[in-house]
């Protein structure tokens, strides 16, 4: 008679795709043939079943038993976690209020620029052009482009200021 690992070894392409279809995972399927590795190493000569390829997969089956609990557990702690959380903070009147009145003035700060210092800014901030793709493309230096940026960001400053 040979050894429980033995069989496990002999049959392991059958366990593993037996454990992908209980666990649904193939990564999973082979953490489970790994420990159903472990635990028949463990039994050594003690264990001498009937059928030993049986017993081989009522371990692994075991295992993959013992995955699902785990991982119900993991996900229903994660559930009670998340139901304890406070409720997410919902906008009243007064706040959608000052943030729209907040977004014109930003609006009408961001308008009264020229027309390139918006185009800077925009190529920047929105296309994630670098300053220097932004030099090259209008023919001037990064130092003009800093200081079309400059320009917008202190008008927004001062319109978020006022």
């Amino acid at each position: 008679m040979s050894t429980l690992t033995d069989v496990f070894l002999r049959h392991y392409r059958e366990l593993l795709g037996f454990l992908s279809l209980r666990t649904g995972s193939r990564d999973v399927a082979q953490d489970c043939a790994h420990d159903t590795w472990i635990k028949l190493a463990q039994f050594r000569d003690r264990t001498r079943p009937d059928n030993d390829r049986a017993y081989v997969f009522r371990v692994a089956a075991n295992i993959a038993t013992d995955w699902h609990r785990r991982r119900s557990r993991e996900l229903t702690g994660a559930a009670d976690y998340a139901s304890a959380l406070p409720p997410t903070h919902e906008a009243d009147t007064l706040e959608v209020a000052v943030a729209n009145q907040m977004l014109r003035r930003l609006e009408a700060a961001l308008l009264s620029q020229p027309r390139r210092s918006l185009d800077v800014f925009v190529m920047h901030r929105h296309d994630g052009l670098t300053y220097r793709a932004i030099a090259e493309r209008y023919a001037i230096t990064v130092s003009a482009v800093e200081k079309h940026m400059m320009r917008i960001l202190l008008a927004c400053d001062q319109a978020l200021a006022a």
